[in-house]
């Protein structure tokens, strides 16, 4: 289960839980046409400059009995890319496929960014799946080892 800090004092006994910081720079603000094909899209506005690098997307069960709480679901995570957003830009992920656009927005200043998921069916038909937005502050990655032979090697080689 992952809990904000905002939500820690909610715990349950026994329960198993991950509590981690709020992301305050990135805010998701609605789900766009919730189970309409080709339409059901997260809105996200950003709130301060970040490389969108640090961020993606998990899909997760809502817990109705915690307001904040949230169990994501094994093997749904969209992480970004490497690019700098700024404050007052939006991002708009479709959960269908597509190709990524940049536009300005109509005040001529913030920018709209939009993605695509790559799903082939909808994600947020039922309003307990909803999505959660995650910052990666550490990683620890194993480095690929040689690359061995394919090939017997023939005498004489």
């Amino acid at each position: 289960m992952v809990r904000t800090k905002a939500t820690q004092s909610n715990r349950i006994e026994g329960e198993q839980e991950l509590i981690v910081g709020d992301v305050t720079e990135l805010c998701i603000v609605t789900i766009y046409e919730r189970g309409v094909a080709n339409k059901e899209c997260i809105a996200v506005a950003v709130r301060q400059a970040v490389n969108m690098g640090r961020y993606g997307l998990m899909i997760g069960h809502h817990d109705a009995t915690a307001s904040r709480n949230s169990i994501p679901f094994f093997d749904n995570l969209l992480w970004f890319g490497d690019g700098v957003v700024n404050a007052g830009d939006w991002l708009f992920v479709y959960t269908g496929p597509g190709a990524p656009t940049t536009r300005w927005a109509e005040n001529g200043v913030s920018k709209i960014y939009t993605l695509h998921w790559g799903k082939q069916h909808t994600i947020f038909a039922n309003t307990t799946v909803v999505p959660i937005l995650f910052r990666v502050d550490a990683v620890d990655i194993l480095l690929p080892a040689g690359d061995q032979p394919q090939l017997p090697r023939l005498a004489g080689s």
